[in-house]
């Protein structure tokens, strides 16, 4: 199983959430150190908070590491062939990433 990249480093954020707010609390206390104290607590519930959207993990995939040294070969289906009045149109299906890096080279 690989490893959940964005989920580590969101908890290494809370854990250094944590050692700064135990070096706050042992501080003298005063408007500032309150203040600070709130932030932390705002950031830490942001950083725990739901993410949606893409997310690139910084790790090659076992699909990089094939790819590295098998180049897929793209083949045509012959039944699926639509006559276009001579324009050209694609449809290509894989990986997108390797598809078209290797349909566009």
């Amino acid at each position: 199983m690989s490893t959940n990249i964005s989920k580590q480093k969101r908890e290494d954020l809370i854990a250094k959430i944590g050692q700064i707010r135990t070096f706050v609390s042992t501080a003298p206390q005063d408007e500032n150190t309150g203040n600070l104290l709130t932030y932390l607590s705002d950031l830490e519930k942001e950083v725990k908070s739901k993410k949606y959207g893409l997310v690139f993990e910084e790790h090659r995939e076992g699909i990089d590491e094939i790819l590295s040294d098998n180049m897929p070969v793209m083949s045509e289906q012959a039944d699926l062939f639509i006559d276009n009045g001579g324009q050209m149109n694609f449809l290509i299906e894989g990986d997108n990433l390797a598809a078209l890096q290797n349909h566009c080279a």
